[in-house]
C-alpha cells in the first residue's frame, strides 16, 4: 500500500510532463527534442521502479541463479567440458524441487545450459529428480522442437537409470513420451503398467490426457477420462483439458454449455477452462461473444477470472483493437481485483515501444505499479528500453547498474538499446563497458550495434579502444559477420597505426568478415603515407584477389610508393609488375602504368627499364608509352635524356604532334625556354599546329623573363591562326601589364593586327588601362564588360579587376563583388584578401576624416570663444 500511494503521488507530478511530450515521442527522430522530466522527479521515478522490481524475487535468489548461469555459460580454460561440475559443487547448493525448477525456468532459452544443470543435479547425492522436474525438462525440450532428444533419452534406459530420481521408470516413460508427442508409445507403456498391476497417479493421468487431446486422439481421450473419473482424480485440470478437446473439435457451443454447467458446483473447474474457450472464440474473431461470456460468468463472483481476462486482453492486442493506451485502460479499469497476467502487459508495452508511443508506455508501467502487478524479466527489459528511447540516459544506466540488486538480467535487445543510447549521448567509454559486459554474459548484440559503438569510439578519438573492442570480440567468437560500415580500420590508418589496422583486418578475415573496398583503400593509403610500398603492394594484390578493381589513381600511388622505396633491390616492383601482367589483358597498358608510377616516384631509370621491357617481351610501345617516358625525363629534369629520347623517336619516324606538345611544355616548366622556342619553330616548320597549352605556357614564361616582344608576337601569331584569346593568355598579359609598362609598349608595335582584328584593339586598350598609360572611359568597376569582348572571364580575371578597383576607388569594390556573385561566379580566398585591403583603406580614410573634423571643431570653438 505504501508503494501504491507513492506511485499515485509521483504519477500526478510526471503526467503533465508526459502528455506535453507525447507528440515528440511519436518517432525516433524526435528523441533529441524530448523534454526530460525534472531531475528530482526522474530520481524518484528510478527509485520507485527499482523498488517495484525488487518485489519479483529475493535478491539473494537472483544473485545465486545468475551466478549458476554464468558458470554454465563460461567456457573452460583447460578444455574440460565438465569443469562446470566442480564449480557448481563448490557453491554447496541446497537443492530442492522448487529451486531446480526455478533454475530450469531461468535457463529455458539456453538449452545447453539447461541440460547441463539438469544433468549435474541428477548426480548430486542430496537431490532426486521428481516428476515435476522431469516434466519441466521434457516441456523445455519440446518447446525447442527437440523431440528426438526426449525420445533418445527415454529409449536409452541405461542413461535414465544413471540419474538419481524419485520417479518410477514406468511413470517417467509414460510422461516423457506423452510430452514428446509419441502418444502411441506412451499408451504402450501405460498398458504394460496396468498389466503388471501398476497405475499412474493424478499427475501422470492428466499429462497423458492432455497429450492425447493435443494429438487429437479423441476416442482414446474418452477412455482415459473414464479411468480418471473412476479413480476420483477429476479436478479443475480435467475440466480444462476437456474444454480444450471440445474447442479442438470445433464444438464451441458445447464447450460453453459444459462450462456453464460447472458454475454451481465447481467454479474452479469453470475458471480453468474459461481461458481456453475465450482463446478459441477470439481466434475465430468472435470478440463480442467472448466479452459477453466473461461478463456473464463474472456476475457469479466465485469463478477465478485472471487467466481468462489475460487471454482476452492478449487477443485484443493481437487483433489491433487496442490502438491506444486509453482503450487499454478502459478495458482493465472495471477489472479491479482481477489480476491480469504480467505477460499481457508486457505484450502491449512491446507493441507500444515498436510504435515509439513512449507516453503510453509510461502510463502502462505506472498502471502496473499502482495495481501491484509483479514484474518479470521482460518487464524489466521493457523499462530499460523505455528509458533509452525516452532519452533518460542516467536513469537507464542506473537501472542497468542495479541489475544484481533487483535481479535484472538484460536481454541482447536491452543491451543494444543501452549501448546505442550511450553512444548517442557521447558516453562512449560507458557504452564500451556495457558492451563488454554483454559479451561476458554470452550476448551477441549484432553487427549494427557493434558498428555504432566502434564508429562512436573512433569519432570521439578512442581508436585504441575500438581496436581492443574488435580483439575482445574476436577472442570470444562474437565478431559480427557483416561490418561494411565499420570505421575502425580507417580511423587507425588516419592515426598512423597502420600495423594495428592490418591486425584488425586479419581478425576480420579469420572471423569471416569480408574486407570491403573502402577498408582496402584505407589500408593502402595508410601504408603509402608511411612509405611502406611492400605492404601496399601486397594489399592491392589481395584486393584484386577478393574481386575488387582498384582505381587508376590508387594503383599509380601504390606503384609510386613501391618505386620510391626501391634501393637496388627491385623484387617488390618486379613481383607486382609480373602479377599485373598475368591478370590484365592489355599488356602495354600495364607497362605504361608502371612507367608513369616510376616517373611520379622520381625514378626515370626504373621507368626506362620498364619501357625497354615492352620491346624485349615482343610488344611495341604505343604513343602513350613514348609520351609517359618523355614526361618522366622532363619532370625529373633529365633534359639531356629527354632530348636524346626525342631524337631517337624522330629517327624512327615516331614523333607526333602530342610529343612536340609534351616536349615544349616540359622544357618550359624546366626553365629551358630557348629550347622550347626552338622546338616550337621546328614543329611549325614541319607543318604541325602547336597546341593551345604550348602557346599559354610560352607566353607566361616569356612574360616572366620580361621578353614582352616575343610574348606579344606569339599572341599575334596565335590570334592569326584563327583561335580566340584564352582566359589564361589574357590574364597573363593584364597581370604583367600591372607590373610593367613594357607589355603595352610591345603591344603598340602591332598596329597592323589591331586594324584587322577588333578584339585585339580592345585588348591593347585594356593593357594600356592596366599599365596606367590609357585613361579609362567610364566606370572602372564595369570594365568586365570590355574584357568579356576580348576573352572569356574567370575568377582570376575578376580578382585582378577588383584589385585595380581597390587601388583607384576602394568603395566601389563591394559593389563589384555583388556584381560578380550575380553573374554566377564564386569569390575565393584571394577575393577575401582584396576586400580586407579595401576595408583597411576605407577605415584609414574614415579615421583621417574624423581627425580633420575634430580639429576643425576645436578651431571653430576657439573662434567663438
Amino acid at each position: 500500500m505504501l508503494l501504491r500511494r507513492r506511485i499515485l503521488s509521483l504519477s500526478a507530478s510526471l503526467r503533465s510532463c508526459n502528455h506535453s511530450t507525447r507528440d515528440a515521442l511519436s518517432s525516433p527522430s524526435n528523441f533529441s527534442s524530448l523534454t526530460k522530466p525534472p531531475i528530482a522527479a526522474g530520481d524518484i521515478l528510478i527509485r520507485e521502479v527499482k523498488d517495484w522490481f525488487k518485489l519479483d524475487a529475493p535478491p539473494q535468489s537472483h544473485d545465486l541463479i545468475n551466478r549458476i548461469c554464468d558458470i554454465l555459460k563460461s567456457p573452460s580454460s583447460d578444455g574440460d567440458d565438465r569443469a562446470f561440475y566442480h564449480h557448481l559443487t563448490s557453491l554447496r547448493l541446497r537443492l530442492t524441487e522448487k529451486f531446480v525448477l526455478d533454475v530450469l525456468n531461468h535457463t529455458r532459452y539456453d538449452l545447453h545450459s539447461c541440460l547441463k544443470f539438469f544433468d549435474w543435479a541428477a548426480h548430486q547425492p542430496s537431490f532426486h529428480h521428481t516428476r515435476a522436474t522431469f516434466h519441466a525438462i521434457f516441456k523445455i525440450l519440446r518447446g525447442a522442437n527437440h523431440f528426438r532428444l526426449i525420445v533418445e533419452f527415454l529409449d536409452g534406459s541405461d542413461g535414465f537409470e544413471g540419474y538419481r530420481h524419485s520417479l518410477r521408470l514406468c511413470d517417467a516413460l509414460v510422461i516423457g513420451y506423452a510430452v514428446a508427442g509419441r502418444t502411441d508409445v506412451a499408451l504402450q507403456h501405460f498398458g504394460h503398467m496396468r498389466f503388471r498391476g501398476l497405475d499412474l497417479d493424478t499427475f501422470g493421468y492428466h499429462v497423458l490426457l492432455n497429450a492425447l487431446v493435443e494429438e487429437k486422439c479423441f476416442d482414446t481421450v474418452d477412455v482415459i477420462h473414464e479411468q480418471i473419473s473412476a479413480r476420483g482424480f477429476v479436478c479443475a485440470v480435467t475440466h480444462s483439458i476437456l474444454v480444450k478437446k471440445l474447442c479442438k473439435q470445433g464444438e464451441l457451443d458445447e464447450a460453453e454449455a459444459y462450462l456453464r454447467a460447472l458454475l454451481p458446483d465447481d467454479p474452479d473447474g469453470c475458471g480453468a477452462g474459461l481461458g481456453i474457450l475465450i482463446d478459441s472464440l477470439c481466434s475465430q474473431e468472435k470478440f463480442q461473444k467472448a466479452t459477453k461470456l466473461l461478463d456473464d460468468i463474472k456476475v457469479v463472483g466465485t469463478v477465478p477470472m485472471d487467466r481468462a481476462y489475460s487471454i482476452w486482453i492478449k487477443s485484443l492486442i493481437g487483433a489491433g483493437l487496442l490502438d491506444n493506451i486509453e482503450g487499454f485502460l478502459q478495458q482493465i479499469s472495471p477489472l479491479e481485483g482481477c489480476e491480469i497476467e504480467v505477460v499481457r502487459y508486457n505484450s502491449l508495452i512491446s507493441k507500444l515501444l515498436k510504435e515509439n508511443n513512449l507516453g503510453s508506455v509510461y502510463d502502462i508501467l505506472t498502471e502496473m505499479m499502482v495495481r501491484g502487478v509483479l514484474p518479470n524479466k521482460k518487464t524489466m527489459n521493457a523499462a530499460l528500453c523505455f528509458f533509452c528511447k525516452a532519452g533518460l540516459v542516467d536513469e537507464a544506466l542506473e537501472l542497468y547498474r542495479s541489475r544484481s540488486e533487483i535481479g535484472f538480467a538484460p536481454t541482447s535487445m536491452s543491451y543494444s538499446y543501452l549501448v546505442r543510447t550511450l553512444c548517442a549521448d557521447r558516453r562512449v567509454e560507458q557504452a564500451y563497458d556495457v558492451f563488454k559486459g554483454a559479451m561476458d554474459r554470452g550476448h551477441f548484440l549484432g553487427g549494427k550495434t557493434f558498428c555504432i559503438l566502434a564508429n562512436a569510439l573512433c569519432w570521439n578519438g578512442k581508436a585504441e579502444m575500438a581496436k581492443e573492442l574488435v580483439i575482445v570480440a574476436s577472442e570470444r567468437d562474437a565478431l559480427p559477420k557483416f561490418l561494411g560500415g565499420c570505421k575502425v580500420i580507417p580511423a587507425l590508418c588516419d592515426a598512423g597505426k597502420v600495423d594495428d589496422a592490418i591486425l584488425i583486418n586479419e581478425l576480420f578475415n579469420r572471423s569471416g568478415v569480408a574486407t570491403t573496398f573502402g577498408m582496402f583503400v584505407s589500408l593502402i593509403y595508410g601504408t603509402i603515407r608511411l612509405m611502406r610500398g611492400d605492404k601496399a603492394a601486397k594489399l592491392i594484390v589481395r584486393m584484386q584477389e577478393k574481386g575488387y578493381t582498384p582505381t587508376y589513381s590508387l594503383y599509380r600511388n601504390v606503384i609510386r610508393c613501391v618505386c620510391a622505396m626501391e634501393s637496388g633491390d627491385r623484387s617488390c616492383f618486379t613481383t607486382l609488375l609480373n602479377y599485373q601482367l598475368s591478370r590484365w589483358e592489355h599488356k602495354v597498358g600495364t607497362y605504361n602504368l608502371f612507367i608513369e608510377g616510376a616517373g611520379f616516384a622520381g625514378n626515370p631509370k626504373l621507368a626506362r627499364l620498364v619501357y625497354d621491357l615492352i620491346g624485349r617481351n615482343g610488344f611495341t610501345p604505343t604513343l602513350d608509352s613514348n609520351i609517359l617516358m618523355l614526361q618522366c625525363y622532363l619532370k625529373n629534369e633529365r633534359i639531356a635524356d629527354a632530348l636524346h629520347f626525342f631524337y631517337e623517336l624522330r629517327e624512327k619516324g615516331e614523333v607526333k604532334r602530342r610529343l612536340y606538345h609534351v616536349m615544349i611544355v616540359g622544357l618550359c616548366r624546366g626553365n629551358r625556354l630557348d629550347d622550347a622556342m626552338h622546338f616550337l619553330e621546328e614543329m611549325k616548320g614541319e607543318g604541325r599546329h602547336p597546341s593551345i597549352e604550348c602557346y599559354e605556357v610560352l607566353v607566361q614564361k616569356l612574360c616572366n623573363r620580361e621578353r614582352y616582344e616575343e610574348a606579344v608576337g606569339l599572341v599575334n601569331e596565335f590570334r592569326k591562326s584563327g583561335r580566340r584569346i584564352t582566359s589564361f593568355i589574357g590574364n597573363v598579359l593584364l597581370y604583367n601589364a600591372i607590373k610593367s609598362k613594357g607589355v603595352y609598349e610591345a603591344w603598340t608595335r602591332m598596329r597592323d593586327v589591331e586594324e584587322k582584328i577588333p578584339e585585339m584593339k580592345a585588348l591593347g586598350e585594356l593593357i594600356g588601362v592596366f599599365s596606367g598609360r590609357v585613361e579609362m572611359e567610364g566606370e572602372l568597376k564595369r570594365l568586365d564588360e570590355v574584357i568579356e569582348k576580348c576573352y572569356p572571364l574567370d575568377m582570376y580575371t575578376y580578382n585582378m579587376l577588383l584589385k585595380r578597383v581597390v587601388m583607384n576607388q576602394a568603395e566601389d569594390a563591394f559593389e563589384l563583388v555583388e556584381r560578380i556573385a550575380r553573374r554566377g561566379y564564386k569569390p575565393n580566398e584571394r577575393t577575401e584578401r582584396i576586400l580586407d585591403r579595401a576595408r583597411r583603406i576605407l577605415g584609414n580614410l574614415n579615421s583621417r576624416a574624423n581627425l580633420v573634423r575634430s580639429g576643425w571643431d576645436s578651431r571653430q570653438g576657439q573662434l567663438e570663444y
